[in-house]
């Protein structure tokens, strides 16, 4: 009789053991999925203890041999919002990004790569390809808000919205040899855009854009200066 209950017990651990592996392989993110495939076509591997969601580096690339970084504008061209919460404004529209939001969010971005990783000295840019450049491609791939938008199209005058942070916001970076066109890293992660309830308007989105963009530019500084033994 003890050795069934043994037994039993012991088929019971086993299958929670290989429900939690389940569990924990089917919380993997589609952005990181699809970053995933990108790096399996480009020769890419992931790498452990990323402090990104995914990152995926070429192995055996030299990223100590990169003195300057030629730096390409954000891109915003493809940018899927997906709307996280319903509205019953009767002057409701869907949340897009205008242009005065593009120009925003690619100063943002420039600004925070500069602080983090040129104006200590360590990087320098660049304006063309060279044996010592590496060239920095990022875009914005998704950005779900909480809420209408802050702007005449998307909700009243008089009308204010709460919200716990302002959404989310997605961003994937490429890094390529400037010569060969070679993909050297995959970057990709998603942010909150702030965890606590405030009002939900243009002034508080765009402070949490600017922290996005610099949190994320911190760790690529960490990123790349762990890839390059500093």
């Amino acid at each position: 009789m003890k050795t069934l209950l043994k037994r039993t017990a012991s088929k019971f651990v086993l299958l929670a053991l290989a429900a939690s592996l389940v569990a924990g392989c089917s919380i993997t993110k589609k952005h990181e999925k699809d970053a995933q495939v990108k790096a399996d076509k480009a020769g890419l591997a992931a790498v452990e203890k990323s402090r990104f969601d995914g990152t995926f580096i070429a192995p055996g690339a030299q990223f100590s041999q990169y003195k300057k970084l030629f730096v390409e504008q954000l891109n915003l061209s493809e940018v899927k919002i997906r709307k996280q919460s319903s509205s019953n404004l009767i002057d409701d529209t869907p949340w897009e990004l205008n242009d005065a939001d593009r120009r925003y969010y690619q100063e943002r971005y420039t600004e925070a790569l500069m602080n983090n990783l040129i104006a200590d000295g360590t990087y320098a840019t660049a304006m063309q390809a060279g044996p010592d450049v590496l060239t920095v491609s990022a875009k914005v791939v998704e950005i779900a808000p909480l809420g209408s938008k802050d702007d005449m199209k998307g909700r009243p005058t008089n009308v204010k919205v709460y919200s716990e942070g302002m959404g989310t916001m997605m961003l994937e970076i490429s890094l390529y040899d400037s010569v060969s066109g070679k993909p050297l890293a995959i970057i990709t992660d998603q942010r909150d855009l702030g965890r606590i309830w405030e009002e939900n308007n243009r002034v508080t989105n765009n402070v949490q854009v600017r922290l996005a963009f610099n949190q994320w530019m911190s760790k690529l500084r960490k990123e790349l200066d762990k890839a390059s033994g500093r």
